[in-house]
């Protein structure tokens, strides 16, 4: 029989070669939140109580998959973003911070009790849409992703969380568009070059999805290239663009949005770790 102080001195000697020491408290501790409803609090409480074999077993079944790499929100099934417990699976990317900042930029810029359209290009597991969805109830919000599988989990979401937007399989490369006039167009689309592979951690690099992290190398504008041109015909006058970026390529991105001359007010913001990570563009009027 082991004490959760034991179980997390276990957990600390067996991770240690993947992530350093507070990461592992924090997954020891989520996991306790998680998987056994134990909150903050209540771990501190039964510290130095033994748990039962059933509770060890469960615990250490997580522990052995996290040691090849795997997220834990993987594992869980869940993660949470701007206060919503999302869905997720090996078919969407896990939701990033930086990602919450992008949607609080949105919400900053669009009036209160804003009821127009959005468009979240790449939506992945919708955790974009739906967080736009929870901050403005009366808007149509719709989630574009190339990826059916995606799709499911982001419908999933949409029907656990009780938010009606819309989900759609399109692709992002493709020439055609909704058809209709939109008031924002967002996207947090793929933007890794191939070659950074080997700079990303492995617990990214081998279980989150390809297709929504890389880009060619040569080409690592090319989702924002092709969502800006549909950003162009799609957006009303006055309407907003919203990239979340790769911090090498935000001048670049930022110079690309410029040169078609269908934008006024392009900004880049950096995140709270001071990185170039998100843009947003106005529509000029016609």
């Amino acid at each position: 029989m082991k004490t959760l102080a034991d179980l997390q001195l276990h957990w600390q000697q067996t991770l240690n070669n993947l992530y350093p020491e507070r990461e592992i408290n924090n997954l020891f501790r989520f996991a306790l939140e998680d998987l056994f409803e134990l909150g903050y609090s209540e771990q501190m409480m039964q510290r130095t109580v033994e748990q039962s074999d059933e509770f060890c077993t469960k615990l250490e079944n997580v522990l052995q998959r996290l040691k090849t790499g795997e997220p834990l929100q993987y594992i869980t099934g869940f993660t949470y973003f701007d206060n919503l417990k999302l869905s997720v699976s090996p078919a969407v990317l896990i939701p990033r911070p930086e990602t919450e900042e992008l949607v609080a930029w949105v919400s900053e810029t669009l009036e209160p009790g804003f009821n127009e359209t959005i468009i979240d290009w790449c939506t992945g597991s919708g955790c974009i849409a739906l967080a736009l969805k929870q901050r403005f109830p009366e808007s149509k919000v719709i989630g574009f992703d190339w990826s059916a599988e995606a799709l499911e989990v982001a419908q999933r979401n949409a029907e656990a969380l009780k938010l009606p937007a819309t989900f759609e399989l399109r692709d992002a490369l493709a020439a055609d568009d909704s058809g209709e006039k939109v008031a924002v167009i967002i996207s947090n689309p793929p933007y890794i070059p191939q070659d950074e592979q080997e700079l990303i951690r492995s617990n990214v690099r081998n279980f989150e999805p390809h297709i929504a992290l890389f880009v060619p190398d040569e080409s690592a504008l090319l989702f924002y290239e092709a969502i800006t041109q549909k950003a162009i015909r799609q957006l009303n006058p006055g309407g907003w663009l919203f990239f979340e970026l790769h911090e090498d390529f935000a001048e670049e991105t930022k110079q690309m949005v410029e040169n078609t001359g269908g934008f006024s007010m392009v900004e880049i913001r950096n995140d709270l770790q001071g990185k170039a990570r998100m843009l947003r563009a106005k529509r000029v009027k016609i």
